[in-house]
């Protein structure tokens, strides 16, 4: 029987790989409880942005409600009644000063629309319904917990559209 030059190579070195090939019982490495750490620690560098968090005593809603019910009264007051409960804010860009000379890639909105829902209430959704087709905004952005992007991605799969399918309020 005639042996390939590969596979004999591979006789000739597996007993130097053995002592490397042992089967693990657990995934994970399993270490005695007072025993260094496995993982390097990562140590963490203050980072410094061009953009300061507001100050830890900071609340939107307190500091936004009266020009947010003002912009909505002047723009859309037919909206009011959310402005009034808390649901609805609408942010100027003029609110926080011109955009920077250097950011011309960029095009920030005029205004930003915020809107509060629950994914359990029906409101929520007439609400946001309501909103989209009184504003006809250009974009909208939706934020979903896990549970929801993960149904909306299946639900795409099945219907064969892209996973960042995005829905074009121009189109109605």
């Amino acid at each position: 029987m005639m042996m390939s030059d590969d596979y004999l190579s591979l006789l000739l070195l597996l007993p130097l790989l053995a002592p490397a090939m042992r089967i693990l019982t657990s995934p994970f490495p399993i270490a005695p409880p007072h025993s260094k750490s496995i993982i390097p620690r990562t140590k963490f560098h203050q980072c410094r942005v061009a953009i300061k968090p507001p100050p830890p005593n900071f609340n939107f809603k307190t500091e936004f409600f009266s020009a947010s019910r003002d912009a909505i009264e002047q723009t859309h007051p037919e909206l009011l009644d959310l402005a009034d409960n808390g649901t609805l804010f609408l942010i100027k860009k003029n609110l926080f000063g011109p955009v920077p000379s250097w950011r011309t890639e960029f095009v920030e909105p005029e205004s930003i629309w915020l809107i509060g829902t629950n994914h359990l209430s029906m409101q929520s959704a007439v609400d946001v319904e309501r909103v989209i087709r009184t504003v006809k905004p250009e974009n909208v952005v939706v934020e979903l917990c896990r549970s929801r992007q993960v149904a909306i991605s299946e639900q795409n799969f099945k219907f064969g559209l892209p996973s960042n399918y995005l829905y074009n309020c121009e189109n109605e």
